[in-house]
């Protein structure tokens, strides 16, 4: 019931932002999200794979899908451009480590959850409603520890040209186990060089602040090239290299301290 309340709370405000003199329009299954996927947080749904130095390949295989859409019926080029999507949205995050001639299956980290966003202009607004649960496989000799958690993020972004886009936010753990203290603060941002050419120089970072960890910040450093097509560079295959250093980003492992240099390809969703 309460999540209903809740959803049916932002689609008020919704169209409250509109205004009272706009005619709302409904669109079933609407293409893209208001809210720009934020590539740089190591925990962002996407599709791709990266390889670290110490033989240990990560895949994530993650997608959304936005179910209902809110625009104004009539769009007026004087006026910024606005929308709000409502939907859901999934990941896995997997981690192998080469063994011999083998990969074998260490970890696997699921998401599951919800979106309602929105943009106006320059500036767009995220509510995320999440649950994560992370499980080791038997390719690790770990002792595995229970893991499940669930938390609500605000966050917001600001896009003044396709090429950049910052984006900030808070995330609260409404339940966890192990319980854990609730507060997460994330800045980030990221830039594509506004050149015409088939591959076009990127770079990005993300920084976290975790009152759940024992180590703090988690920050990492995202230097890359994106293939060009479409123009917008955001849209297109990236290929990268990224630096990371903090709280191990695999559930199973929250409570260490990594740094690493991975390579990677990610594919826009």
């Amino acid at each position: 019931m309460k999540h209903f309340l809740l959803l049916s709370l932002c689609f008020f405000l919704a169209g409250r932002a509109f205004g009272s003199n706009s005619r709302l329009g409904l669109e079933l299954l609407p293409k893209g999200r208001p809210f720009r996927l934020t590539f740089t947080d190591p925990r962002e749904i996407r599709m791709g794979i990266n390889f670290q130095g110490n033989s240990v390949i990560n895949a994530t295989v993650g997608n959304y899908f936005s179910l209902l859409g809110i625009e104004p019926a009539e769009s007026n080029p004087e006026e910024p451009k606005k929308g709000f999507h409502f939907g859901l949205e999934g990941a896995g995050y997997f981690t192998m480590r080469q063994a011999e001639k083998r990969f074998p299956l260490e970890t696997a980290d699921g998401l599951i959850g919800a979106y309602f966003e929105g943009a106006y202009g320059d500036w767009q607004a995220q509510l995320r409603m999440t649950h994560i649960s992370a499980h080791l496989a038997d390719g690790s000799s770990a002792t595995p520890i229970a893991y499940s958690r669930e938390f609500i993020a605000l966050r917001f972004g600001y896009v003044p040209y396709q090429e950049l886009q910052v984006f900030g936010g808070i995330h609260y753990l409404v339940n966890s186990i192990p319980q854990l203290r609730p507060w997460t603060f994330q800045l980030g941002s990221s830039y594509f060089i506004p050149i015409n050419y088939s591959l076009v120089p990127f770079a990005g970072f993300d920084l976290k602040w975790r009152q759940e960890s024992p180590v703090n910040p988690s920050f990492q450093v995202m230097l890359g090239l994106a293939l060009n097509n479409p123009p917008e560079s955001y849209h297109s295959f990236r290929f990268y290299y990224a630096y990371y250093t903090g709280a191990d980003a695999r559930g199973q492992f929250y409570n260490q301290v990594v740094t690493t240099h991975t390579v990677g390809i990610d594919m826009q969703i």
